[in-house]
């Protein structure tokens, strides 16, 4: 096996599957386009509209400060600074194909109780990205100066808590989120996405195994639906057989540390900052804000932080990286739908999702979980990041009080639901990480298994 020191590794990697902001959004368009023209034609044949009152507020919320509501405007009116709205050789700019605030709302009304996440937002069904339905009307918004503003606002973000609590408790979560799960096309059943989720989960190249032997499901007894009851049951599947599938390296040897998420890795920083500008191009962690001010982000300053990605057809529960014991856990609100800055015309394009994962490290929703881990690694922090849309993080209740729970590698720690989601673990200053050949951003084509090995940590 061979082994990178961190102190010689520091590095980020782009990879477009997993963009919070996807760089070619075509596939976005076309089924943003055909879910406007469909409301269009609803709302054309209804003299009213009466909004949902989560909704509602939002719009209440806009038309009661003059600032938001002039950001709420010119988001739709500004171009943005990321591909490929800002194309040079466009004959004319582009238009946003939300019309407006007032549009944004109509849309938002219908999504919260009608529009599950689907395989692809592709209207052919011919490119594999995971349907995000608020990001997609959100998109252009996201990456203008008075979206970047908007978003940030915390009125704003409460609003769309809220919103989003709806969608997850009256859809995603419900029965009637089953539609989505079946094998006709476009959905997650269907061939192409039980294909795709197939070749992701088979890791292992000299092993091969269907969606059935890989996961908890029953196509036989239940041919529709192969036994999932909504879209977050099937996004939070297990394994059929978890220790043969993802058997945990080492064990028994509290020097090596496991990957805690199916993951692809894209960053390793050294010599991480207390305070950092995490929101300019350089892969910059500002270790006190990932940690909202804790007291042992101390601890971190000058340590190491491992970021890596989750695909949508991943595995996205989170697994011990260490044994240990649990010794603080909580979930720390985050801004919905914000993104990096783009500084402005005439400053460097957004590329997704190069500065994005970084930065939405510093903002999301996230999990923050401390172990003490046995010796040599010490004190560790391991932070799960949810990413788009409704993506929230749930950590196991046993962990969430009366610290210390003893904890064993491998062991499940919590989940990420319904939308993209991210990772990140932090090591303590003067620990040293030689990590393995697989664990280093770029030098894989595939997933880092969860459970596998990732660091051998020595001082």
């Amino acid at each position: 096996m061979t082994l990178t020191t961190s102190q010689r590794h520091e590095s980020l990697q782009p990879d477009c599957q997993h963009s919070t902001s996807r760089s070619q959004p075509d596939e976005e368009a076309q089924w943003l386009q055909a879910f406007i023209r469909d409301v269009d034609e609803r709302t054309s044949k209804s003299s009213t509209t009466k909004l949902l009152p989560s909704v509602h507020r939002l719009k209440q919320l806009i038309e009661s400060r003059m600032q938001l509501r002039m950001w709420a405007a010119a988001m739709f009116e500004e171009v943005p600074n990321k591909a490929p709205y800002n194309a040079v050789n466009q004959a004319s700019p582009p238009r946003s194909l939300v019309r407006g605030y007032e549009h944004m709302i109509e849309l938002l009304n219908v999504i919260v109780v009608q529009v599950a996440p689907t395989w692809t937002l592709s209207t052919t069904g011919s490119i594999k990205l995971m349907g995000v339905p608020v990001q997609a009307i959100l998109d252009w918004a996201m990456g203008t100066p008075s979206g970047h503003a908007f978003f940030l606002d915390a009125q704003v973000n409460a609003c769309f808590k809220e919103i989003l609590g709806v969608w997850r408790d009256e859809l995603l979560a419900t029965s009637k989120s089953q539609s989505v799960i079946t094998t006709a096309p476009g959905n997650w059943l269907s061939p192409g996405a039980v294909a795709a989720i197939e070749k992701d989960a088979n890791l292992d190249r000299s092993e091969r195994y269907t969606f059935e032997e890989l996961f908890l499901c029953d196509p036989r007894g239940d041919p529709v639906h192969w036994g999932f009851k909504s879209f977050d049951d099937f996004f939070v599947r297990r394994f059929r057989d978890f220790d043969k599938l993802r058997p945990v390296g080492y064990p028994d040897r509290p020097e090596w540390v496991v990957n805690s998420c199916e993951s692809k890795p894209s960053a390793i920083r050294s010599q991480v900052k207390e305070v950092d500008s995490f929101w300019l191009k350089a892969t910059n962690y500002s270790v006190s804000e990932m940690l909202n001010h804790h007291e042992w982000a101390e601890h971190f300053v000058g340590g190491t932080v491992h970021q890596s990605v989750l695909l949508t057809t991943s595995y996205h529960r989170w697994t011990a990286p260490v044994s240990g014991s649990v010794v603080h856990a909580e979930v720390i609100a985050g801004a919905y739908f914000s993104e990096r800055s783009t500084n402005g015309i005439g400053t460097e394009p957004v590329s997704a999702p190069l500065y994005n994962l970084v930065y939405l490290s510093h903002v999301a929703t996230r999990a923050v979980v401390f172990i003490q881990a046995d010796e040599p690694v010490g004190l560790m922090c391991f932070i799960g990041i949810g990413l788009a849309d409704v993506s929230s993080c749930e950590i196991l209740p046993k962990f969430m009080t009366d610290w210390p729970k003893r904890i064993q590698k491998g062991e499940e720690l919590g989940m990420f639901h319904y939308g993209g989601s991210s990772q990140c673990l932090l090591f303590r200053r003067g620990l040293k990480l030689a990590f393995t050949e697989n664990a280093l951003p770029g030098n894989q084509f595939r997933t880092l298994p969860v459970r596998s090995p990732l660091a051998l940590a020595y001082e």
